[in-house]
């Protein structure tokens, strides 16, 4: 494999934001660079990135951690994605073992992941790892006019 991971920065913006197409989500990178901006000032949410051997990145991994009256402290995996290159390597594998480690330091005694039902990848990625369903839910969103 031969990757390593970082935690990123501003300027590998462009590249997360191609990646994030990767993923099947718009990305513009001047909007990309702003949300990384204001994630990285965060305590609570780690953005890593994995790099290849032949040193350009690869691939991204966003957590954070949340609290909730039901639920208590936990990690929160809100985002991976390997370019298609390199999937299937131990990159993806690699990223979320650092954030689970990020998590562990954080005090976290679980990391909890969503996957939407159409990543078929993810539903056997993820529980090659050691994760469980929980449970299956429907996601609500709602737009704000600002």
């Amino acid at each position: 494999m031969g990757a390593k991971v970082r935690i990123a920065t501003l300027s590998d913006a462009p590249v997360l934001a191609a990646l994030t197409v990767e993923l099947g989500y718009e990305a513009d990178a001047a909007a990309l660079r702003a949300r990384l901006r204001r994630i990285l000032r965060r305590r609570d949410h780690r953005v890593l990135v994995a790099v290849g051997a032949e040193g350009s990145v690869c691939g991204w991994l966003q957590a954070s951690m949340g609290d909730s009256l039901e639920g208590g402290l936990r990690a929160e995996i809100n985002g991976l994605v390997v370019c298609a290159a390199q999937r299937r390597r131990g990159v993806g594998r690699l990223l979320v073992s650092r954030a689970e480690a990020w998590a562990r330091g954080k005090g976290a005694p679980a990391v909890v992941v969503r996957s939407n039902v159409k990543r078929v990848g993810s539903h056997r990625f993820y529980p090659s790892l050691g994760y469980r369903v929980a449970k299956t839910q429907v996601v609500y969103r709602k737009p704000l006019e600002t």
